[in-house]
């Protein structure tokens, strides 16, 4: 049998054309809500050093929107500072935010993790590394697949089956990371209590009253031991495993994934908020406007991704939720102003116990009619 050779020219036409169908594919994927995978400056570089052809292609065309879409959670957050061009405020390199802020926003909807010892087989994945969407993209993919198929068959990534980051972030237990419930049927109270739990915890890492080498399991926060006393994890590990450049803005980090919750619960994806609902002050903060009480925190398991990803661009932003008032923008300025000040978390918290109160705590989640999965 007479053996095939293939021209050089030949197999780059094969490898750009496997890589087109691949990208295709993960155009079919909707995170939990839109931002820019470009990472830090530092990922960046990890990510250029370590990564094969094939990568770096995935990289380049997931910068063009192929998989991330639109940085709306960039375009928000760097209005909530003050930028008051549409035209670029979108844009990740302006950074009115500043980067570290941006990094700690977008670190909700990909967070640094490693497999642990025998996990990830029969994929891509390099265990030994640190696993973001900029260092290895294939690998992110195959898990955030396998995580979906998990929680469409009622397999709920949590703790307590050391799921990983990315799994229980978008599928398990870690939803309320994206203001919804962790599984349809999970009470409004209960949602509203993990957010306000994980704003408790980021708010004092954030004034820097838990340090990057405190150990979660000694964190004091009501319910935090439950989703990450057991991890064996520092507040360093959750935040900045592999990007040892954010480290010393940790207090950064922290606030900007207060503000990514915060944002999410405005997109209709996410939460529905009541309609057309008479302009109230916060009841115990009566100079800050209220925004509409949430009628149900969506759960993300068996939601149509294309018409969940629908309610998380551009058009939708400057449709729906600048159309609230006070719209998100308006709602996220004065937490810029309680962390300039260094406001404690004893002020805050009415201010976000407002930010998410609920209309009634016994609602039920589901996927919301608008976006169930048919």
């Amino acid at each position: 049998m007479r053996e095939i050779s293939v021209r050089p020219c030949t197999r780059s036409l094969l490898r750009f054309v496997c890589c087109v169908l691949f990208c295709v594919a993960l155009s079919t994927l909707a995170l939990a809500s839109s931002l820019s995978p470009r990472g830090t400056k530092y990922e960046q570089h990890v990510a250029k050093k370590n990564s094969n052809w094939f990568q770096r292609t995935v990289m380049a065309l997931g910068r063009e929107g192929v998989l991330f879409r639109e940085p709306v959670h960039e375009e928000i957050t760097n209005r909530i500072y003050g930028c008051g061009d549409k035209e670029f405020c979108d844009d990740p390199e302006v950074e009115f935010a500043g980067p570290f802020i941006l990094a700690g926003v977008r670190w909700n909807d990909d967070p640094p993790f490693q497999l642990q010892a025998g996990e990830g087989q029969h994929t891509s994945c390099k265990a030994t590394e640190t696993i973001r969407f900029t260092t290895q993209p294939i690998c992110w993919y195959q898990l955030f697949k396998a995580a979906s198929r998990k929680a469409a068959s009622g397999d709920i990534p949590d703790a307590y089956n050391h799921a990983p980051l990315l799994a229980r972030s978008h599928f398990g237990d870690l939803q309320f990371l994206h203001a919804m419930a962790s599984q349809d049927g999970e009470a409004a109270a209960e949602t509203q209590r993990r957010v306000m739990m994980w704003a408790e915890f980021a708010w004092k890492v954030a004034l820097g009253e838990y340090a990057l080498d405190t150990p979660l399991a000694d964190v004091d926060v009501a319910g935090f031991d439950d989703f990450f006393g057991k991890s064996g994890w520092t507040v360093q590990d959750l935040f900045t495993v592999g990007n040892p450049a954010l480290r010393p803005h940790i207090t950064e980090v922290a606030f900007g994934s207060i503000l990514h919750t915060v944002e999410d619960s405005f997109a209709k994806g996410h939460a529905q908020r009541e309609q057309n609902a008479a302009a109230a002050a916060c009841p115990a903060l009566r100079q800050l406007p209220a925004p509409a009480r949430i009628v149900e925190f969506h759960s993300y398991s068996h939601q149509d991704s294309h018409k969940h990803a629908g309610f998380d661009t551009h058009a939708a932003f400057e449709q729906e939720s600048l159309a609230d008032k006070p719209d998100v923008v308006l709602v996220g300025k004065p937490l810029r102003d309680f962390f300039q000040r260094r406001a404690s978390w004893d002020t805050v918290k009415p201010y976000l116990e407002c930010v998410f109160a609920v209309a009634d705590p016994k609602t039920k989640a589901s996927p919301g009619a608008e976006f169930a999965a048919e």
